[in-house]
């Protein structure tokens, strides 16, 4: 009997001990599982602020034009100018042999009548610039630059091609030209501002505005993109033609509006929903959004400037149910 009662005992007084351990670990769990949970939920008072949205895209530095001479080998009697030489309008680049100069000449006119009859005047603009380069050649029997300009290729005539080449570029102005996503290029529109880096000159930045956005895509890759193309008001020696850009497009912006972090919106199958807060509860309230950028959104309606939203709570390791 004694045993027993000394057993009964212990028994109790575990059962008290475990009991006191229970005990402290809801007190615990209450104290720091609250603290935790007004921790990840926050709130945010709706104010007034600027917003915009941007898109990345890539590309390169293009010239306001360039040229490719083409002549037979046969023709060359003396190279006059070198790969990357500037040269100036009038400049004379090649000297060729009188012969087949008139030839030429017939060809250029022919092509120019045909062009004219198109009706593309694209066609009829680069056959006036070929025939007067066949005139030139006609005239002096020397090529000489349409434009200010830099040598940029020369290529010489193969076992396989008997014709040389040679591409004059104008840098006199250049532009930048960007692919843009089709899925993007809804949201790019001339006028908008953008801001450029170009890969070798890192360190710095350029402020440039979209010019033209082309009417129709086209497949590079295994991608579909429209080609855009922006101004390149600088003139900097540093900068060369085919350089690779990297840039940002302002595709929307708005300045003094409502805004509000995305953390705090939630996306319904019936719309955009925010947890006002009022007399210390939170209530759902539908909102309708304007410009979103990656972290804000703009509050077209719904709410009203001095609002209080709360963001959606996080559970976390030490809450309490």
């Amino acid at each position: 009997m004694k045993i027993k009662r000394k057993t009964w005992r212990i028994l109790i007084a575990a059962a008290v001990v475990a009991a006191a351990i229970a005990v402290a670990l809801i007190l615990l769990l209450n104290r720091y599982g609250k603290h935790e949970v007004e921790a990840v939920v926050q709130t945010y008072t709706v104010a007034r602020g600027d917003i915009k949205n941007t898109l990345v895209v890539y590309g390169t530095v293009e010239p306001k034009q360039e040229y490719t001479f083409a002549f037979d080998g046969d023709q060359v009697e003396e190279m006059l100018v070198s790969v990357g030489e500037r040269v100036t309008e009038g400049q004379a680049l090649v000297r060729l042999a009188p012969s087949q100069q008139e030839l030429a000449l017939l060809q250029a006119e022919r092509a120019l009548a045909e062009a004219k009859a198109g009706g593309v005047r694209a066609d009829v603009k680069e056959r006036e610039v070929a025939l007067r380069i066949a005139q030139a050649k006609y005239d002096d029997a020397t090529l000489k630059a349409p434009f200010a300009g830099v040598v940029t290729e020369i290529n010489q005539a193969t076992e396989s091609s008997g014709t040389w080449s040679l591409l004059l570029v104008d840098t006199s102005e250049l532009y930048l030209e960007v692919e843009v996503d089709q899925l993007d290029a809804p949201s790019v529109a001339v006028g908008q501002s953008a801001v450029a880096v170009i890969e070798p000159l890192p360190e710095e930045t350029w402020n440039v505005k979209v010019t033209e956005v082309a009417g129709m895509a086209e497949a590079v890759g295994n991608s579909t993109v429209v080609i855009a193309q922006t101004d390149f008001p600088y003139a900097d020696a540093r900068v060369l033609v085919g350089y690779t850009v990297e840039m940002e497009i302002t595709t929307a912006s708005a300045t003094g509006v409502l805004v509000a972090p995305i953390s705090c919106l939630t996306e319904t199958p019936r719309g955009w929903i925010a947890m006002k807060v009022a007399d210390g509860a939170a209530t759902p309230q539908p909102v309708t959004l304007g410009i979103k950028s990656d972290t804000y959104a703009e509050i077209t309606g719904g709410l009203k400037e001095g609002d209080v939203i709360q963001s959606a709570a996080r559970s976390g390791t030490g809450s309490a149910a």
